[in-house]
């Protein structure tokens, strides 16, 4: 009988709602899940949760890290307030911390995202740092988010970095996926990939190509175009579909190897994953394709070059210290090609110079 990692599998979130005002659904998609809601909010979102909620339930701040002891934390304060559900609201580390509170509690999870920046908002897994920011490890919840509210309003009104950082995020998303398909790695779902994983995937990057120049423009215009529309789309949805059912690579191993660096530490998490998709596509480039998406990383905004990551002086010492952490996590394995610490350590600095080149040829 064949395992279950020969098996191809995909993972959803329950419900996905998107659009002007959808965090206004919070308390009754809370009230569906018993009494006593548990909400934790960022600082800039803590007035409008307690707002929201209207006395209903325990609302509290996020401590700004997703660590353990932020999780335990929140626990301990879930539990005291005899929690229900758990409801996270704001950007990626609030929403993956309150993931793993509710999965660690046996408790339903709502995710109201705040920003476009990443694509935690539906998966099942949570990237787990240190109080300091640095990464250690990735834990998988036993189920995806069962119910998500993107408020595109709210999304809007957000500095338009977070929306150009969430497409850095999606970007690596087909990129990554189809390198585990050709190696025959398991995906986030440790499991094989669908066919509908993979074209969603390649459709996440479709859209970002077509319609992220544009969103650039008009989401820093305040303006709720078609175009801003997918990008959230693309940023939330498909490629947190894409990734966990698709796969993950050296995208995201080098932005987990940039981290060491506390000089990047400032930086989103799809600023990395953008150079390190970069850094992956001079690894090994299925579609042939990685001068159009230096270009698009240029025209957008996203980091091409070390400068742009807050390291222009890096030394060789420094820069073997990324690579050897991004080559000892197992995504790297992932890539259909031989890989080393040195072989990294050169397409990141072959990805800084070709960045370098084509800002200076821009006039950027």
């Amino acid at each position: 009988m064949s395992e279950l990692k020969d098996m191809k599998i995909m993972l959803f979130p329950s419900r996905y709602i998107q659009g002007d005002g959808a965090i206004s659904f919070l308390p009754e998609v809370m009230a569906r899940y018993g009494g006593k809601p548990f909400v934790v909010a960022t600082k800039s979102m803590l007035s409008r949760a307690e707002s929201l909620m209207s006395g209903k339930g325990t609302v509290v701040r996020f401590g700004g890290e997703c660590s353990r002891n932020e999780i335990d934390r929140l626990k301990g304060l879930a539990k005291n307030a005899g929690a229900t559900a758990i409801a996270g609201i704001g950007g990626g580390k609030p929403i993956d911390a309150c993931k793993v509170v509710a999965d660690e509690m046996g408790l339903p999870v709502i995710i109201a995202a705040t920003i476009p920046a990443t694509d935690a908002p539906c998966s099942g897994c949570a990237v787990i740092y240190t109080d300091d920011g640095v990464y250690v490890e990735v834990l998988y919840q036993k189920k995806n988010p069962d119910v998500v509210l993107i408020d595109t309003d709210i999304i809007l009104k957000a500095p338009v970095r977070f929306l150009i950082s969430g497409m850095g995020d999606a970007l690596a998303t087909y990129f990554e996926a189809a390198s585990c398909e050709k190696s025959h790695s398991l995906s986030e779902c440790f499991g094989l990939r669908t066919k509908t994983a993979l074209s969603l995937s390649k459709l996440c990057l479709d859209i970002l190509l077509q319609h992220g120049r544009d969103a650039a423009k008009d989401a820093a215009n305040g303006v709720l175009s078609e175009a801003v529309e997918a990008i959230i789309e693309a940023n939330t949805l498909l490629s947190g579909i894409g990734f966990e059912s698709g796969g993950l690579g050296s995208a995201h191993s080098v932005h987990n190897g940039l981290t060491v660096l506390e000089a990047t530490h400032h930086l989103y998490h799809g600023e990395k994953v953008a150079f390190g998709t970069l850094a992956g596509l001079e690894l090994y480039d299925e579609l042939g394709i990685k001068d159009k998406i230096y270009k698009f990383c240029v025209d957008v905004g996203l980091p091409v070059c070390f400068a742009d990551l807050n390291i222009p002086n890096v030394t060789d010492a420094e820069l073997k210290q990324v690579a050897e952490s991004a080559y000892k996590h197992n995504f790297m394995s992932h890539e259909p090609a031989e890989l080393s610490t040195e072989k990294v350590l050169e397409a990141m600095k072959t990805a800084d110079r070709k960045g370098r080149e084509l800002k200076a040829a821009k006039g950027k």
